[in-house]
């Protein structure tokens, strides 16, 4: 049986949750393509208009993130043979996904369950047994990873001109804390233009690539406390791009397997130590990162095994 094929949608997110979702469909269809499968994308930055993959070749697989209007648009398609999967970004909680962080986060999860009734799976991003149990109660489910894949290996735009970078939404928490990154790393009241590169927006791939590169060393900070989850996305971008990874304290539980991959610290002064330290040998950490990253995260582990678990990595479900 011919291996079937994947279209991402993203027609149920804005234009900027297309944006910030551009790293993780990319990472995972071209693991995809490495394995031989088709993957194409809609919705998309640099995709095409929506339109539906014919059921007898393979699957639309749709983002989390769903409304009334959405989930009316799927089961009209699912009633006409249309087959779908859900591709799962958040942490469930009892307050909501993500611990109800945003209001949208609350009533994303309450919505979950409406649109679920049409998946044949659930790919999940989040890892962690508590995780995989509340998804499959709607659809057989199965947990997928970020991770390697030679054609998302970057050309290098610039020599950095800062120590550190961090991209993605800029919430109190971070704020403060890249404050105290600048501090730490030059001396209180000491010039700081060149410190940390930030950016908070979501321009395209390339422009956000040569971003990146600016600094030497990328950091992952928590968005707010309760959340312990870390950004595979952010992680795996960072490599590709040549530089190396440094984070906070995350939750044990959630920080599998990229603690096993890039430097993880237990408290926040080590967190200012480690990414100060990081500055006299970034290449070489990146190279060490790097050589667990493409050892550790194939596709068949990120995605090909899931695939198999849910029988359908060599056809469509029947």
């Amino acid at each position: 049986m011919t291996a079937p094929a994947f279209l991402f949608s993203l027609m149920n997110h804005t234009e900027i949750g297309k944006a910030s979702l551009h790293d993780v469909v990319d990472i995972l269809g071209q693991q995809l393509r490495s394995l031989g499968y088709i993957a194409e994308y809609q919705n998309h930055p640099e995709g095409h208009p929506w339109t539906l993959i014919r059921p007898e070749i393979g699957y639309n697989v749709m983002v989390e993130g769903f409304t009334p209007q959405v989930i009316e648009a799927i089961a009209t398609a699912h009633a006409e043979g249309f087959r779908f999967i859900c591709l799962a970004t958040e942490e469930p909680t009892p307050l909501g996904f993500n611990y109800g962080k945003p209001r949208e986060m609350r009533e994303r999860q309450e919505m979950f369950p409406e649109a679920a009734k049409f998946f044949d799976a659930i790919l999940h991003l989040v890892p962690g047994e508590r995780v995989g149990h509340w998804y499959s109660q709607f659809a057989p489910t199965a947990y997928v990873e970020l991770g390697y894949s030679e054609a998302l290996i970057r050309p290098q735009y610039h020599i950095p001109t800062h120590d550190f970078v961090f991209f993605g939404s800029l919430s109190p928490r971070r704020r403060k804390l890249l404050q105290r990154l600048a501090d730490f790393t030059v001396g209180q009241g000491a010039p700081r233009a060149n410190v940390v590169r930030i950016c908070m927006t979501f321009p395209s791939q390339g422009e956000r690539d040569k971003i990146l590169q600016e600094g030497k060393v990328v950091v992952q900070i928590r968005k707010d406390e309760e959340l312990g989850l870390v950004s595979s996305s952010r992680c795996c971008t960072s490599l590709y791009n040549g530089r190396p990874v440094i984070a906070e304290p995350h939750d044990e539980d959630l920080s599998y397997p990229w603690n096993e991959i890039v430097r993880f610290t237990k408290s926040e002064h080590e967190f200012l130590l480690q990414a100060k330290l990081a500055l006299s040998r970034w290449e070489t950490l990146h190279q060490e990162q790097f050589a667990r990253f493409k050892a550790k995260l194939t596709p068949t582990v990120c995605i090909g095994d899931a695939l198999k678990r849910l029988g359908i990595d060599n056809g469509v479900r029947s």
